[in-house]
């Protein structure tokens, strides 16, 4: 899913925090529970381990089903 929005993690599946002014990587992602989080308290997610559906949710400002059908497109089905 990050790929579609042009992101990339660092070495430590890291990276600059779509949600906030990020200088430093304070997103963490988990590739194997297919989720991430935010450790920095300026983040709108902070303290809530966010999954696919939720990035897109944030990313696009929209609701949970229309998030869920982008998922779907982004994967092609």
């Amino acid at each position: 899913m990050l790929y579609y929005y042009g992101l990339k993690t660092d070495k430590q599946n890291r990276l600059n925090c779509q949600f906030h002014q990020d200088k430093t990587p304070s997103m963490q992602v988990y590739y194997k529970t297919q989720s991430a989080y935010c450790y920095s308290s300026n983040c709108k997610t902070h303290g809530k381990s966010i999954d696919v559906i939720d990035f897109i949710n944030y990313k696009e400002s929209v609701s949970k089903a229309q998030a869920i059908r982008k998922a779907k497109e982004i994967i092609g089905k």
